[in-house]
C-alpha cells in the first residue's frame, strides 16, 4: 500500500471512554434539535493520553461536538469493526494492522498521523539490573512484552531478533497499556513499551532507551463522512503540536 506521508512537527486494558467537550447530551446521530454531535473514534492504546487534547480541540472546533473514544489493542479494535461495532475514525499504532483493516473492506485512505519508538521500562531503582535487550531473552527473568498479534508485540520481537535473541517473558501483555502497568505495579522487572507511554508513568518508572529501537507509524482512517474532520484536525498545524507535546515523532 502506497502510504501518503505528512511533513510536520507532531494502554491496562482496553477501555470506552467516553470525552466530553460540551455538557450537552447527544446522539451519534446528532442527537435532538440543539444538540451537539457526537463522533466515535477508535485509537490504539497507546494514544489514551493524547486522545484528551485532541477531542478538546476537536469540540471547539466543532461547536461542542463530542467524541465518544474507544481506546485497546489495534488488532481487537479492527475485531471489533470486523464485528459489526460502528466507528467514524480508525487510528493503529502500525500500518500492518491498518493495511488488514483496509483489505477487509473496514478502512480506507489511511495517513500516517505520527511515529513512535520502543524503549525499555524499569520500575524505579532498577531491581532486576536490566542493561538492555538481553534481560528478555533469559527464561526466569520477570520480563514482560506485548503479545504477537499487537503492534507493540511485534516491535518487541524484531527488536529482540534484531540482538539475535528470543524472547522468554513471563507473559504476553493484551496492549502496551497493561505492558507497562506490570512494571509501575512491580509485577515485572522490565517491559517493552513505547517512549510515548514510559513518559506517562513519569518516575514510577526509568527508561532504558535501545540502539536503533522500531519506529512504529501511527495510521488514521475516516470510516465515514463524519469522521473526515476528525482526521483533518489530526493532520493539521494544530493536530500536529498537539501530537509532539505529548512525545509523538513525526510521520
Amino acid at each position: 500500500m502506497k502510504w501518503r506521508r505528512l511533513v510536520g512537527v507532531t494502554v491496562a486494558m482496553a477501555a470506552t471512554v467516553a470525552v466530553a467537550a460540551s455538557a450537552t447530551a447527544c446522539s451519534s446521530d446528532g442527537g435532538k434539535s440543539g444538540d451537539a454531535k457526537t463522533i466515535r473514534v477508535m485509537a490504539a492504546a497507546s494514544l489514551v493520553d493524547v486522545m484528551k487534547p485532541l477531542n478538546s480541540a476537536y469540540g471547539d472546533e466543532h461547536d461542542g461536538a463530542k467524541v465518544q473514544l474507544d481506546t485497546g489493542a489495534s488488532s481487537a479494535l479492527v475485531q471489533k469493526l470486523k464485528s459489526g461495532a460502528k466507528a467514524d475514525v480508525l487510528i493503529t499504532a502500525d500500518t500492518e494492522t491498518m493495511d488488514k483493516a483496509v483489505k477487509d473492506g473496514l478502512a480506507k485512505d489511511p495517513v500516517v498521523i505520527a511515529t513512535n519508538k520502543l524503549v525499555i521500562v524499569v520500575p524505579k531503582g532498577n531491581p532486576g539490573k536490566v542493561t538492555g535487550l538481553d534481560f528478555f531473552t533469559k527464561e526466569g527473568n520477570r520480563a514482560v512484552i506485548c503479545a504477537s498479534e499487537v503492534p507493540c508485540g511485534r516491535a518487541a520481537e524484531r527488536a529482540i531478533a534484531a540482538i539475535g535473541g528470543t524472547p522468554h517473558p513471563i507473559s504476553r501483555a493484551v496492549d502496551v497499556r497493561n505492558a507497562l502497568g506490570t512494571v509501575t505495579s512491580g509485577e515485572a522487572d522490565a517491559a517493552l513499551v513505547y517512549a510515548t507511554d514510559a513518559a506517562s508513568a513519569g518516575d514510577k518508572v526509568e527508561t532504558i532507551e535501545i540502539p536503533n529501537a522500531p519506529v512504529v507509524q501511527y495510521p488514521a482512517s475516516a470510516l465515514t463522512d463524519a469522521g473526515k474532520d476528525y482526521v483533518d484536525l489530526l493532520t493539521s498545524d494544530k493536530g500536529k503540536k498537539i501530537l509532539a507535546d505529548a512525545g509523538f515523532g513525526a510521520p
